[in-house]
């Protein structure tokens, strides 16, 4: 495989949102970021209330990336390939051959979903998709209106800077869809999934989320950080995406500043 096509497969480690975070640093008006918050008041009559940082940028449609893990386990989940969160998952080591590059939490001897989803572990998921096929991934990319549903690029990697993309706005929507099971899956799938994103609990608050960060056309690192909270108020539902000009400047910033906008919000503390 390629270093040029390896590159747009960097699927990072999910980062815990631990309490503590390091600058202030917040997405501003401007910048080459958005930030989109939707949040279910349980006191208020009107329920959706919208809070977005550069309304234009969170239309735009981008790579999801390690984000689609949500939608490729929740089709996993639902057909029957993943039975429950601590069943092994493998994958063909012929056609994705363990790397020198992959990091360590890639080269452990077995995962389940729970692991496979935290570590974001790509050949797993290349491997869900195949076994999933064109013709099943494409009617629940339909049924789900998954960005702009588009998976023609390639079946294990259409999500992977290829054809598929989202906006933060829809990603926002999807997981507020999903969570009030408007598509009619199975209250097991739901539950193994929520599982899964669990990141944090405390105080009575609960975060769930999932990372996802590749190169684009332009050089540059696509960072994400998608998901909800549930507190006392209600449920918010929140994504976060940028992009910096390395792994690393990312990786640094990425969960950060999606909890700070959350901390300013009033959502966690």
């Amino acid at each position: 495989m390629k270093k040029t096509i390896l590159a747009s497969l960097l699927l990072f480690t999910q980062i815990n949102t631990a309490s503590a975070t390091s600058t202030n640093e917040l997405c501003l008006e401007g910048n080459n970021c958005t930030f989109v918050l939707l949040s279910e008041i349980n006191t208020r009559a009107q329920k959706n209330e919208f809070k977005i940082v550069n309304k234009k940028r969170a239309k735009l449609q981008l790579s999801p990336f390690s984000t689609f893990k949500v939608t490729n386990s929740l089709i996993g989940l639902e057909l029957g390939f993943i039975k429950d969160i601590k069943q092994k998952l493998t994958f063909n080591k012929k056609t994705y051959p363990p790397q020198t590059w992959w990091p360590p939490v890639w080269k452990l001897p077995q995962y389940n979903l729970s692991s496979a989803f935290k570590y974001s572990m790509v050949a797993i998921y290349r491997q869900l998709a195949s076994d999933i096929g064109g013709v099943e991934m494409q009617n629940y990319i339909a049924r789900f209106a998954y960005g702009n549903q588009d998976i023609s690029s390639q079946l294990d990697k259409f999500w992977l800077n290829g054809s598929l993309k989202i906006s933060a706005l829809e990603q926002v929507q999807f997981l507020q869809r999903v969570y009030h099971n408007q598509f009619e899956l199975k209250q097991s799938s739901l539950e193994s999934l929520k599982s899964v994103m669990l990141v944090e609990e405390k105080k009575g608050t609960k975060i769930y989320a999932k990372t996802g960060a590749g190169k684009v056309a332009d050089g540059s690192m696509l960072g994400w950080y998608v998901g909800f909270v549930e507190n006392s108020q209600g449920v918010h539902f929140f994504a976060f995406n940028f992009n910096r000009d390395t792994y690393a400047q990312m990786k640094a910033a990425r969960v950060n500043i999606a909890m700070n906008h959350l901390k300013k919000l009033g959502v966690v503390e």
